[in-house]
C-alpha cells in the first residue's frame, strides 16, 4: 500500500499521568478503532506501526451496519460518505472486452451500508484518534510475551495490555500463539488492488466495470470524488499464474495472468504499472479457537480475517476495536479491570459470532465472485443477465436509470491491442 507522511503524529504525545498502559500493534482500521476506544476508557495508549507512515489507498469496501453502529459510537460517521455515484451502473464484461450485462447498482445498495475506500475509513479514523494516544512509525515489535513483554528498538517494555491488530500476517500472533500455518485457511486466490492516476478509456466517474473469465476477475471503480480503483482476483493454480510471485512482483503477475485479456485490460495494466500497487496478497481466513493469551489480544484480520469476499472484514474490524474499550474500562481510581482475563473473554463471546457468520458468508461467496470455471461463470454472467431486466429493477424498487453513454464502447475502447494476442 501506499503512505504518506504524517508529521504531527509522529512524535511522543502528551499522556496522562495515570492509568494502566496498552500498546496497539498496527495502525490500520481494527487498530485505530481499539487506540480511540481503549483510551476513552482511561488506558494510556501508544500505537506502533511498522510502516514508515500512515497507509493510504486499498480496495473498496462496504461498510456493513454493525461498522457504522461503531463508527457513530467512536464519532467518526460523519467524515464517512459513499463513493458510488446516484446513477451508477454495473457492466459486465468478458476477456474479449464483449459487454455482458448492465446493471444499476442501486440494485446492490443497501440503506444499513456505505460504500468507500479503506483508505476513507482510515483516514476518518487517524482524525478522529485523540492527541494523547502516542504514534511510533517505523517500529514493529521484536519480541512479544503473554505477560505483556514487548521488546521494540528502544528497548523492552511490560505492558498491562498488548493488542495485536497487524493483520492477517500478525507478527504478534506469530510470537504469541504459534505458526501461521496453524491457523489459515488458504482459498488457493490472489487479490491485488491498485489506485489509478486516470480513467481508462471512454469511462465516467459512476462506471463500475467487472471482468470475469473463469477463476480471473477484475473490478474497476470509477468512484465520486475520488481515484479510480481497481482490484484483481484470480486463483493461484492458474496456469498463466505459474513461477509469478504475486507479492514481491505483483505489476509481472498481472501481466502474466491478465495478459491476454482484450478491451480495457491493456491499458488498465499499463495503468497499474504507473501507479504502482497497493495490496497484493493470497487469499485465506484465519480460524483460532481463543483470541486472548495473558496480557495479549489479537484484533481484526489478525483473529479472524473473513476475507474481502464477506463484505464484513472493515465493519467487524472496527466494530471489535470498540467495542474492547468497552469491556475494558478503567476505574475511578485509575486501576484497570480487576479481571483483564475476564473482561476479554466476554468480548471474544460478544465478536464470536458476526466473525463465524462472516467466515461462512465469504466461503459461498467466493464461488460467485471467483466462478472456478465456465460453467459456474455461465451461471453468473446468466444472473446478471436477469438483473439488467429493467421488470427486476421496477421490483426491488430500485428504478434502472438509463445513462447517456454507449456503454459497450465504453468498456471496450482501449489504447492496447484490438486483437487478442495468441496463447
Amino acid at each position: 500500500m501506499t503512505t504518506v507522511d504524517e508529521p504531527a503524529r509522529t512524535g511522543p504525545a502528551v499522556t496522562p499521568p495515570t492509568g494502566p498502559r496498552a500498546l496497539v500493534v498496527g495502525a490500520g482500521i481494527a487498530g485505530l478503532a481499539a487506540a480511540t476506544s481503549l483510551h476513552r476508557a482511561g488506558w494510556r495508549v501508544t500505537v506502533c506501526e511498522r510502516a514508515a507512515a500512515r497507509r493510504t489507498g486499498g480496495y473498496f469496501v462496504r461498510l456493513a451496519r454493525e461498522g457504522l453502529q461503531a463508527a457513530e459510537r467512536l464519532g467518526v460517521d460523519e467524515a464517512l460518505r459513499s463513493r458510488l455515484p446516484a446513477d451508477g451502473i454495473i457492466t459486465g464484461v468478458d476477456g474479449r472486452g464483449r459487454t455482458t450485462s448492465r446493471v444499476d447498482a442501486a440494485l446492490g445498495e443497501d440503506s444499513g451500508s456505505l460504500a468507500l475506500v479503506r483508505g476513507d475509513l482510515e483516514a476518518a479514523l487517524w482524525e478522529g484518534l485523540p492527541d494523547e494516544v502516542e504514534v511510533r512509525f517505523s517500529a514493529a515489535p521484536q519480541v512479544v510475551c503473554d505477560d505483556g513483554t514487548v521488546v521494540l528498538d528502544d528497548g523492552a517494555d511490560r505492558w498491562d495490555l498488548v493488542v495485536g491488530a497487524d493483520g492477517i500476517r500478525s507478527t504478534v500472533r506469530e510470537m504469541v500463539f504459534g505458526p501461521e500455518a496453524d491457523f489459515r485457511h488458504d482459498f488457493d486466490h490472489v487479490v491485488i488492488s491498485a489506485v489509478l492516476p486516470r480513467l481508462p478509456g471512454h469511462l465516467v466517474e459512476g462506471d463500475y466495470v467487472v471482468l470475469v473469465e473463469p477463476g480471473r476477475t477484475a473490478h474497476l471503480m470509477a468512484m465520486a470524488g475520488h481515484a479510480p480503483v481497481v482490484f484483481f482476483t484470480y486463483r493461484a493454480d492458474l496456469p498463466h499464474a505459474d513461477r509469478t510471485d504475486p507479492v514481491r512482483r505483483p505489476e509481472e503477475a498481472l501481466r502474466a495472468v491478465y495478459g491476454d485479456f482484450d478491451g480495457l485490460m491493456p491499458e488498465i495494466l499499463d495503468l497499474v504499472a504507473e501507479a504502482g500497487t497497493t495490496h497484493a496478497d493470497t487469499v485465506g481466513q484465519i480460524h483460532l479457537e481463543r483470541w486472548s493469551r495473558g496480557r495479549v489480544v489479537l484484533l481484526g484480520d489478525a483473529a479472524w480475517c473473513p476475507t474481502l469476499y464477506s463484505g464484513h472484514g472493515s465493519a467487524l474490524a472496527l466494530s471489535g476495536g470498540e467495542a474492547l474499550g468497552r469491556h475494558l474500562q478503567v476505574g475511578a481510581d485509575g486501576t484497570g479491570p480487576a479481571d483483564v482475563a475476564a473482561s476479554l473473554a466476554a468480548w471474544e463471546a460478544e465478536q464470536r459470532p458476526g466473525t463465524r457468520t462472516a467466515r461462512s458468508a465469504a466461503r459461498r461467496a467466493r464461488h460467485f465472485f471467483l466462478p472456478g470455471n465456465r460453467v459456474v461463470t455461465a451461471v453468473r454472467a446468466v444472473a446478471m443477465w436477469v438483473a439488467s431486466w429493467p421488470i427486476v429493477s421496477r421490483v426491488f424498487g430500485s428504478g434502472a436509470r438509463t445513462r447517456r453513454v454507449d456503454v459497450h464502447r465504453t468498456v471496450t475502447a482501449s489504447s492496447g491491442p484490438t486483437r487478442r494476442p495468441a496463447p
